[in-house]
């Protein structure tokens, strides 16, 4: 018959602990992915991502116009204060042109649309998503147009930057590139707020850098520039507007 000597028992002991630990943790894990079925039903014109919590939480569900899909979605607190659902709103900041980074969106919320729900084990509910109304945007863009016969880099303080989208360099001749200035901005620009752009430029090799002349940005708005080669001219600016 084997036995466990004295100094093997201890480790016996632990290895039972930590196993009994496993199976404790195994069934917590269970608890917490107790789950309601939920059908999202996007009624808006605009792609949306359906976050959980706050408009920072994690993504629950992604749909275009018009999509419905059912999700399980992890039962609300014993509090009987429901879930929460914020929506994310999409604008195709590329449509009506063809740009070299593809197609690129900017995100809106609206504060107005926070849903909320209590989500039940085994229980199927459905959440409609409405056209929003009053968005705020987070984001902003400058757009390039390339007229010159080289293509042309956008550089901030020296360092290349690639266009949204694809992550592409250079703006070939004739194309539009475009940028998120919330990528550049140290912090992002401010809320309600606005971030003063300096240090761009658009660099077509052999030493030929030419200085975008500096600007004051905000939210929501794309900002327009057309590059000849030897300069840089503002051509104007689009308010983004949902439609």
């Amino acid at each position: 018959m084997k036995t466990i000597s004295k100094a093997g028992l201890p480790i016996f002991i632990l290895a039972f602990l930590f196993a009994s630990c496993d199976i404790a943790n195994s069934n917590d894990d269970n608890e917490k992915v107790r789950t309601g079925r939920v059908t999202f039903f996007n009624e808006s014109s605009y792609r949306v991502n359906v976050r959980r919590d706050a408009f920072s939480g994690p993504i629950v569900v992604e749909l275009g116009s018009g999509e419905t899909r059912t999700v399980d979605v992890r039962i609300s607190d014993g509090h009987g204060l429901g879930t929460t659902f914020s929506i994310e709103y999409f604008y195709l900041v590329t449509d009506g042109f063809d740009p070299d980074s593809g197609d690129i969106f900017a995100s809106g919320h609206d504060f107005n649309v926070q849903i909320n729900r209590v989500i039940e084990e085994n229980r199927s509910i459905t959440i409609q998503i409405p056209q929003p109304m009053a968005l705020e945007f987070r984001t902003a863009f400058i757009r390039v147009l390339n007229t010159h016969n080289l293509p042309g880099t956008l550089f901030h303080f020296g360092q290349s930057i690639p266009q949204a989208g694809n992550g592409v360099l250079p703006i070939a001749p004739g194309r539009t590139g475009i940028y998120r200035l919330n990528d550049l901005a140290m912090g992002g620009i401010p809320t309600g707020g606005e971030f003063e752009f300096t240090g761009l430029s658009v660099n077509s090799g052999f030493g030929n850098i030419t200085p975008i002349p500096a600007f004051t940005a905000r939210n929501g708005v794309i900002y327009s520039f057309t590059y000849s080669g030897g300069s840089v001219t503002r051509t104007g600016e689009q308010t983004i507007i949902f439609r």
